[in-house]
């Protein structure tokens, strides 16, 4: 049994197949979207359960380390608690965790959108709500976030694109975002090193 240190390819690679089936189990209990006529890089995003049910699933589209890139995030709910804890946990990052601390940063992830944006889905323009200019992560540097406030519910995050230049459309086939979340992981777990 191990305790400690870095799993062997052949046991990353288990566990990554093994999330991939339970993304697969599920993929049909939301609709997902992405943008209309892509053909560049694609992985899965942030997909979350609650007691085995989906609540919210994402696909990502383009690179995060370099150029543009977006995050179409499905919620089974309302999207704005979601939006709030994405905020939350950009801003904690940073923040000192004292309680006033966390009440102050609660307070600022939960202020009202700035922006309203034209967005179209299916080719029907809906009315988003937008935070422009948002931190999205250490990693991630900055963009903007987006939510279309129905159930089920959208939520976008953005870097380097425009909403003028998004256009979403549904998905019915997330097996190239699997093998793009695959070659992703294996190729960051190969780059550093071997066992």
């Amino acid at each position: 049994m191990r305790y400690g240190g870095r799993l062997n390819r052949i046991e990353f690679t288990a566990l990554i197949d093994q999330q991939a089936n339970r993304t697969r189990a599920s993929a049909a209990a939301l609709p997902l979207y992405g943008p209309a006529g892509w053909t560049g890089p694609c992985r899965i995003g942030a997909w979350g359960w609650e007691d085995e049910r989906l609540m919210h699933a994402g696909l990502l589209y383009g690179d995060t380390a370099s150029g543009a890139w977006i995050e179409v995030i499905t919620t089974a709910g309302p999207p704005m608690p979601l939006l709030i804890d994405l905020r939350m946990a950009v801003a904690m990052e940073k923040a000192p965790g004292d309680r006033r601390a966390a009440e102050r940063t609660l307070r600022a992830a939960s202020t009202p959108a700035a922006q309203r944006v034209g967005i179209a889905v299916d080719g029907v323009p809906h009315p988003f709500s937008r935070w422009p200019d948002e931190p999205l992560g250490d990693t991630l540097g900055r963009g903007w976030l987006a939510i279309l406030d129905e159930v089920p519910g959208l939520l976008l995050r953005v870097c380097g694109l425009t909403p003028a230049e998004i256009s979403l459309a549904r998905v019915g086939d997330i097996e190239p975002h699997l093998t793009g979340t695959r070659a992703h992981l294996l190729a960051d777990y190969d780059a550093f090193g071997t066992d």
